[in-house]
């Protein structure tokens, strides 16, 4: 390997591991994605038990949740790419960023499900590694 190789982080064959093609292991993929639509339904259908939706910023995530649901469930019945995968994942935010307000503990778990699942659908997977 040339001192530039090296430098640049140049594999031995001359590319890059973020240059080698990602081949996706669809059907893990498509477990995956129902986990994370599960995980979104079940938390979006608490929210709405817990708290009255007419709160705007609280309809707004209940909103965004059974968005993204929607497009897992898409992803899923598809066959996603990397590209799909990470634009899903990277729009999952949690619900509680800071302590949990009186009454809505219920909703942490499923949160933590929530963040666990797209996590697991972010890294990159030991049988789609060329």
């Amino acid at each position: 390997m040339s001192f530039l190789g090296k430098l640049f982080g140049r594999d031995r064959d001359g590319q890059d591991a973020e240059d080698r093609p990602i081949v996706i292991d669809v059907e893990r993929r498509r477990t995956q994605l129902e986990r994370l639509e599960r995980a979104l339904d079940a938390l979006a259908n608490q929210m709405r038990v817990v708290q009255s939706l007419d709160n705007p910023g609280w309809r707004g995530r209940f909103s965004e949740y059974e968005r993204l649901a929607g497009e897992a469930m898409m992803a899923r019945k598809s066959v996603p790419t990397r590209e799909q995968l990470l634009d899903l994942v990277f729009e999952v935010r949690p619900l509680f960023t800071g302590p949990v307000p009186p009454g809505l503990e219920s909703l942490v778990p499923l949160q933590d499900e929530v963040v666990k699942a797209a996590e697991d659908l972010r890294q990159l997977l030991p049988s789609e590694r060329s």
